[in-house]
């Protein structure tokens, strides 16, 4: 989000007197920064909104914000709206959806630097599955959008198949046990998603030592019975416990870092700069002829 602050030397001192005579300069000042922030707005829509891969989504689009600037406050902000506090809090913004506010994923595209934490890293840490120094991105084993995002349902069935989603006896955890909520063992099996701890090369699911390096779950049909040597019936001998192979959803990595991509704040400044001297002349234009309308010029 940047905050913008008229230059007064752009204004002509000429046309300064005279509207301070009228009474109207804050206003006439006001009405011409509102309208540079909707054009640096616009400028931000043209230049950086085409660079997202994928293009941005309508929650993106809707989070770039221009405010208004009035008489007492005379500054404008325009950028991408966070949500918390920071910058300019709009609740019109914030009371639709529970996604991330846009500001927090584009600053970093626009400044860079680290990652913040996501909800999805907090529950997973109080529930034990990562350490407070580890964050997950997504693995070649989940579907990504069009933009490389992974979907909600994916990260809250992954969050529930591991008890993460909240305090133990959370109604929304997977429960343990075959058969549960109408499903059968094999069902259960189907969705098992579990976390890969390993040293080295060597993986294990159950040494509670190991670190987690991934988030993984079960794929391929698990054994057949009436298989295996002798039967005449090829594939894997139910008898010998051979374990269905695993795809890696998420991986667990170091506090990611983000490169500089964005230049929002540099296409704000200089369409704010470029445009304000003319809708200034436009704002004190539309003044001049209001008062000669009332007769007092």
């Amino acid at each position: 989000m940047t905050t913008l602050h008229v230059d007064t030397s752009q204004v002509d001192a000429a046309q300064q007197a005279l509207l301070r005579t009228l009474g109207q300069y804050e206003w006439v000042l006001a009405r011409a920064m509102t309208n540079a922030a909707k054009e640096a707005k616009g400028a931000v829509q043209r230049e950086i909104l085409p660079l997202i891969q994928g293009g941005p989504t309508a929650w993106t689009r809707r989070g770039l914000i221009a405010t208004f600037a009035n008489p007492q406050r005379l500054e404008v902000f325009v950028g991408f709206q966070h949500g918390d506090g920071s910058g300019v809090d709009l609740g019109a913004f914030r009371s639709k959806g529970g996604g991330t506010p846009a500001g927090r994923y584009m600053d970093l595209g626009a400044g860079g630097g680290p990652r913040r934490t996501k909800a999805t890293e907090e529950r997973l840490r109080r529930a034990g599955v990562l350490r407070d120094d580890r964050f997950i991105t997504p693995g070649p084993g989940v579907r990504r959008d069009a933009r490389g995002n992974v979907s909600g349902p994916a990260y809250q069935q992954m969050l529930s198949r591991l008890r993460a989603m909240g305090a133990e006896g959370s109604g929304q955890d997977a429960p343990r046990g075959p058969g549960s909520r109408g499903r059968s063992a094999a069902k259960r099996r189907q969705l098992d998603t579990f976390a890969m701890r390993s040293y080295g090369l060597y993986n294990s699911r159950w040494d509670p030592g190991a670190p987690v390096t991934g988030i993984a779950y079960r794929v391929g049909d698990g054994p057949q019975g009436g298989t295996g040597k002798g039967s005449g019936n090829p594939g894997r001998p139910q008898t010998v416990g051979y374990r269905r192979g695993f795809a890696i959803a998420f991986n667990v990595v170091r506090q990611p870092r983000y490169e500089a991509r964005f230049p929002v704040g540099d296409v704000v400044n200089r369409s704010f700069r470029d445009q304000f001297p003319i809708v200034f002349q436009r704002a004190f234009d539309a003044e001049i002829e209001q008062q000669r309308r009332r007769g007092r010029l």
